[in-house]
């Protein structure tokens, strides 16, 4: 139980609460009825009471049980009327009164049914089980789509929470995979010095502590990307794109990858340096999953008031399913994990994307390659 639990002070119980509103109701409404009868019954009739005559009875020649004498009530009188109009009223308003209480207690539990049912469910969750659901059963009514949001809001949790321990099983993996290599070279350079000359080991050692260092500093920006935009400011998408073009020139001319671009003016409000990381990813997407002599451009543009980049490269043939599918982290199409990659590139567009307001997508292309389309309010 949390700590704000038990400082709430005890109150009485929403289900007396509404019996008590249901019989408290009917018991008001029957005392202003009686009220009301009462005042009408004095002030408006004119009574005019005549007196009873005594009558003889004659005696039976037979002596017969005596019989019980009924409750006799001699109104002889405008006040003895009222009198007893009041006293009656009284008896009968205190036993609707009782029954009112009683229903309304029957009538509260059966509308708070749900609501125990949902925080059963509710309990049930908290305690680490996401797999149970309510599923409410009934006519649609603001219980049941109560039900039903708190159903699709467990959903969501439910696969939010696999993808969180899916990500970070796979981070542990991509961050211990080069920490494993780089401790493997060591002892084995350690346990055999003279077999090792550190020219040819050193390079060895680089480019897995730079395979690390990439995908800690993707984790980073991906971690940013989630969080937000904190400073926002007017970014010219050209330039952004222009930079991010010649620092994979070199790498797309050693796989033999033809760059092309089409950059015409595009503006943003948003944070530069996530715009960077997605061009870049983008672009280091497009020339790694290339097969050799291919293509890949860039094209930035604006379209009704929207920015839009787009990235084109050849390569493999792709499902749509599998398309969609690079954006999830680590996720590597089968036909693509020789390359350098660790799986977070589209990942990290897709996060930067939505932290400016905007949308990533990817479309196979019918001779093989991807179509990546980005587009960012102006």
């Amino acid at each position: 139980m949390s700590i704000q639990a038990t400082l709430r002070p005890n109150r009485l119980s929403i289900r007396l609460r509404l019996t008590l509103l249901y019989g408290g109701t009917v018991l008001a409404c029957g005392i202003a009825l009686l009220i009301t009868v009462y005042a009408l019954m004095r002030y408006i009739p004119t009574y005019d009471v005549q007196p009873i005559p005594a009558m003889e009875v004659a005696t039976p020649a037979f002596p017969t049980a005596p019989a019980e004498a009924p409750i006799a009530v001699n109104i002889t009188s405008k006040d003895d009327f009222l009198l007893v109009l009041l006293q009656l009223s009284g008896v009968a308003l205190t036993g609707l009164a009782l029954v009112s209480f009683l229903i309304g207690w029957i009538i509260a539990g059966r509308i708070l049914a749900p609501v125990h049912r949902i925080a059963r469910t509710a309990r049930t969750v908290a305690g680490n089980s996401l797999h149970e659901r309510i599923h409410l059963d009934g006519p649609k009514d603001e219980f049941t789509e109560l039900a039903d949001t708190i159903d699709t809001m467990l959903d969501r949790l439910h696969t939010s929470f696999q993808a969180q321990q899916r990500f970070a099983a796979n981070a542990s993996h991509e961050l211990r995979t080069p920490l494993a290599t780089t401790r493997t070279m060591l002892q084995v350079a350690i346990a055999h010095p003279d077999d090792h000359d550190l020219a040819t080991l050193a390079p060895k050692l680089l480019a897995t502590n730079e395979r690390s260092i990439a995908t800690v500093e993707s984790l980073l920006a991906l971690s940013r990307a989630d969080h937000g935009i904190d400073e926002a400011e007017p970014v010219h998408l050209t330039a952004v794109a222009e930079h991010a073009l010649e620092q994979v020139r070199a790498e797309a001319a050693a796989g033999r990858i033809a760059l092309h671009d089409d950059l015409r003016p595009a503006h943003v409000i948003g944070d530069e340096n996530l715009l960077h990381h997605l061009v870049i990813n983008l672009l280091h997407n497009a020339i790694r999953h290339n097969r050799a002599d291919g293509t890949a451009r860039l094209t930035t543009a604006t379209r009704n008031g929207t920015a839009v980049i787009t990235v084109t490269n050849t390569g493999e043939v792709i499902t749509p399913e599998d398309a969609e599918r690079l954006f999830e982290p680590f996720h590597r199409v089968r036909a693509r994990t020789h390359t350098g990659g660790h799986g977070l590139g589209l990942t990290l567009v897709r996060a930067i994307a939505h932290s400016h307001h905007g949308t990533a997508t990817a479309t196979p292309n019918p001779d093989g390659g991807l179509t990546a389309t980005i587009t960012l309010p102006s």
